[in-house]
């Protein structure tokens, strides 16, 4: 996090929090700039409005994790596409079950209409995406993905991975009309160790195909 000024650190620290709880449409500059401790005219100076200030504090969460992947994904070229893209998504795994409160808030944000959020998801496919559908491409080049359309094989990944998660850390919240018996249920959706047993899965479920061997009797024309 960008330290250079004391008071913009604070209310971007701030924003964050009330992030995680409220989502984008729950922060209130007032509400944020008592919270951080700050009149009105600092938050001005530092940002200039809310939207500003929104777009800043995302790309604050983001970019770091981002990088993090970029670098992931540098550090194994040595390595098939398809051994990146399992470390990549891995890594995934873990940043989404630490952020899923957020990721959930943002995802509503958006649905909901907030621009914040909105410009948000408008600026992701160049980036994580775009990444993981070169690994998925090259992985089917190479032979260890079967041949479909890489957004799609990416959809149902990260419909695997995602969707629990999300769901877990989201709506399921304020379900209190469940019955106890769907708790565990949930905690299993939440947990990082269970996500990565649904990406194994997901992954086994597109690899390729070796060829079928003859079978006794049959031509080996």
């Amino acid at each position: 996090m960008n330290t250079q000024n004391p008071t913009r650190l604070l209310l971007l620290e701030q924003g964050l929090r009330l992030c995680r709880e409220k989502g984008l449409r729950g922060i209130k500059v007032r509400e944020l700039a008592a919270a951080a401790g700050v009149n009105l005219g600092s938050f001005v100076y530092h940002f200039g409005n809310r939207e500003q200030f929104l777009d800043e504090l995302v790309e604050l969460w983001y970019a770091p994790m981002f990088a993090a992947i970029s670098r992931t994904t540098q550090a194994q070229e040595h390595q098939s596409a398809f051994a990146r893209l399992q470390a990549v998504l891995e890594q995934i795994v873990t940043l989404a079950a630490d952020n899923a409160a957020l990721i959930s808030h943002l995802l509503a944000d958006a649905l909901a209409g907030e621009p914040a959020a909105q410009r948000f998801a408008l600026s992701l496919p160049g980036r994580h995406p775009k990444l993981l559908l070169e690994l998925i491409a090259t992985a089917q080049a190479e032979g260890d993905l079967q041949a479909a359309e890489p957004r799609h094989q990416l959809l149902f990944i990260m419909s695997t991975l995602g969707g629990p998660l999300l769901l877990a850390a989201g709506p399921l919240q304020s379900c209190h009309w469940l019955p106890p018996q769907a708790g565990p249920l949930i905690q299993k959706m939440a947990d990082a160790d269970a996500a990565r047993q649904r990406l194994h899965w997901a992954l086994q479920g597109i690899r390729a195909l070796p060829p079928l061997a003859p079978q006794d009797g049959e031509s080996h024309e």
